[in-house]
């Protein structure tokens, strides 16, 4: 009897000694979790010769790339998926690829960039650059933005940025918007950004310069790859002409209303615009002479206050204002471009077009309702002229021998070919 006691009260002292050191250890493994959990990353505020540098790369994009461009570089994982994605269905026809990115749990703006397999892969191998380059935009959205039009505005002095067969260059009360001639047709520029500004800024650290895409163009001011129809993407939502920049707000807007990130890894996620420093709201290094900024510090803060869980905001006042810097501008101009009468002579001085595009564009720009009508002739144009384009494609396609089922969706690609190729390995042609 005292031995079976005896083990009952040993058994009973180890259980009690046991629970006593696993109450011991628990809050001690817990000091040591949070001693390993890393440091939120701090966001260090970049001037206006940094950002100069970071954006200069998207800078001469037309406008809708450029907004589309900003909002994925807040998803880097993403960009990269995206890339491998796009890289192993090449082979598919743009309307297979279009629905295969649309079934991915990517962000709108990655998506979208499955219409540009270039320049995705340009963000995908310079991964490092697009993180921070999305970090910048969110967290100095305004910044950014008054960069890209300072980089434009130099661009334009240099006559590296002019009207051309592929673009047009429309002024704004001195907003520079860069919209395509034919809205169902885009093409991107090919350029070396480390080159083409001079020596205002030092290359990137550890940018690469693509080569050339296949097809490239060399025309007045810059090359342009084969222009790429976005008609194949236009009836999902988040294509080509669904994304434009607000100029005047800092925020990008997607389906007529402002569009915040929801990125759970760009540095400060939850507060957007708050380290906007109006870095060209005043003159200085890296600000050319006689800039004059549009986007102002706080205003983008006061845009992403508006916005839902779903990353859009719901600020109609904010989404008029931008309108008049973007919609009402780009979009006019792009109804005006699609006409063939007016918009297909690359001769044409590019001045004549600025004075009357700009005082058609601000006429319009004074009222939302205006604006909104503007978009939605752009859309009536792009329409018509993706109805032509689509009427069209498949003699393009034959006479060049890049059709749709060869997994390409550029527009007489091979007759892009046959004119002046563009040489070299990563430099730009300047005038």
């Amino acid at each position: 009897m005292n031995y079976q006691r005896t083990i009952f009260l040993y058994r009973t002292m180890r259980q009690m000694m046991a629970l006593m050191i696993v109450l011991l250890l628990i809050p001690a493994a817990q000091l040591d979790l949070y001693a390993q959990a890393p440091a939120r990353a701090a966001y260090v505020e970049l001037d206006a010769t940094q950002l100069d540098q970071l954006v200069a790369p998207i800078a001469l994009d037309p406008d809708s790339l450029v907004a589309q461009v900003l909002t994925a570089a807040t998803y880097p994982d993403q960009v990269a998926e995206a890339d491998v994605w796009l890289n192993q269905n090449m082979a598919l026809p743009p309307d297979q690829r279009a629905a295969g990115a649309n079934a991915m749990a990517w962000d709108p703006a990655v998506k979208g960039l499955t219409e540009f397999p270039f320049v995705l892969d340009n963000l995908a191998k310079n991964n490092f650059w697009a993180s921070q380059l999305g970090n910048a935009y969110y967290n100095q959205p305004g910044d950014v933005m008054n960069a890209i039009q300072a980089m434009r505005l130099q661009a334009q002095q240099s006559n590296a940025l002019v009207t051309t067969a592929q673009q047009r260059v429309v002024v704004d009360a001195g907003v520079i918007d860069i919209v395509p001639v034919n809205p169902a047709i885009v093409y991107v520029p090919y350029y070396n950004p480390w080159s083409l500004w001079g020596t205002m800024f030092v290359a990137y650290p550890g940018f690469v310069v693509l080569p050339p895409p296949p097809g490239i163009v060399v025309d007045v001011g810059l090359a342009f790859a084969p222009g790429i129809l976005v008609d194949f993407y236009a009836g999902f939502g988040w294509g080509f002409a669904a994304w434009a920049p607000g100029w005047w707000g800092g925020t990008v807007f997607f389906n007529h209303s402002a569009y915040i990130s929801n990125s759970l890894t760009v540095v400060n996620h939850g507060s957007f615009g708050g380290h906007d420093r109006g870095a060209f709201e005043h003159g200085g290094r890296g600000v050319p002479g006689g800039f004059h900024a549009a986007a102002h510090a706080g205003i983008a803060r006061a845009s992403a206050g508006h916005s839902v869980a779903a990353g859009r905001s719901a600020s109609a006042g904010r989404s008029v204002s931008a309108g008049r810097s973007s919609f009402a501008s780009r979009s006019a101009s792009a109804g005006r471009a699609a006409s063939a009468g007016r918009a297909s002579s690359p001769a044409r001085s590019s001045s004549p077009a600025r004075a009357a595009a700009t005082n058609r564009a601000t006429s319009a720009g004074r009222s939302g309702s205006v604006s909104r009508s503007s978009f939605s002739g752009r859309s009536a144009s792009a329409s018509r002229s993706a109805s032509a384009s689509r009427s069209s494609f498949a003699a393009r396609s034959a006479a060049t021998g890049r059709s749709a089922s060869a997994g390409h969706s550029f527009a007489g690609g091979s007759a892009s070919a046959g004119r002046s190729s563009f040489g070299g390995g990563g430099g730009s042609r300047r005038r």
